[in-house]
């Protein structure tokens, strides 16, 4: 006799034992993914922190003059200072780079203005220009002003046959500009 209830067939244990490791496969699969995610997003972190810190960390008056690609005869000897704060705290970032040249003024002169272009600079109204002795331009790039001089190289001995030429450039932040000035306006100033 039957009370009219149907009890399910009697499952076999492998049935079981397969959908157990069917669901333990998802989770695995499930916990394998989510692991590639967070070592893609952290991979991701990673670089942004390194892009954004080289960013904040390297000086712009710096990559400025390095970015500055001359024939080696144009760049014998290097030379770099630096004063003031890169963030403009109390006196904005100057630096003044020195090169020594086996050229000629003009031919120098010549060659450090056709990479300031190819870098990018534009020439600055005249007003703009601090000033200087020799041949000299006044540049602009983004909120950066360069001021090139050429001048021939001093010699030691007055009988001594000199030649070559000295390339002075100065790149700061725009704002340093009016300092700059002062500073000229100024005896014993830059």
């Amino acid at each position: 006799m039957t009370d009219g209830r149907t009890t399910p067939p009697a499952r076999h244990p492998s049935a079981r034992l397969s959908e157990a490791l069917a669901s333990t496969g998802a989770r695995i699969e499930r916990l394998r993914m989510t692991v590639l995610l967070i070592a893609c997003a952290a991979v991701l972190l990673v670089s942004a922190v390194l892009w954004f810190g080289r960013a904040f960390t390297l000086d712009p008056t710096r990559r400025a003059v390095d970015e500055i690609d001359v024939p080696a005869w144009a760049a014998v000897e290097v030379g770099d200072e630096t004063y003031g704060s890169r963030w403009c705290l109390g006196e904005c970032r100057v630096r003044v780079r020195t090169w020594t040249s086996e050229g000629t003024v003009e031919d120098t002169g010549r060659e450090y203005w056709l990479a300031l272009l190819e870098a990018g600079w534009t020439p600055a109204d005249e007003e703009q220009c601090v000033g200087g002795e020799g041949e000299s331009g006044c540049y602009v790039r983004d909120e950066l002003f360069l001021e090139l001089w050429v001048v021939p190289v001093a010699c030691a001995d007055r009988y001594e046959l000199c030649v070559g030429s000295e390339v002075t450039a100065v790149v700061a932040s725009q704002a340093a500009l009016p300092r700059l000035a002062e500073d000229r306006r100024t005896p014993g100033g830059g």
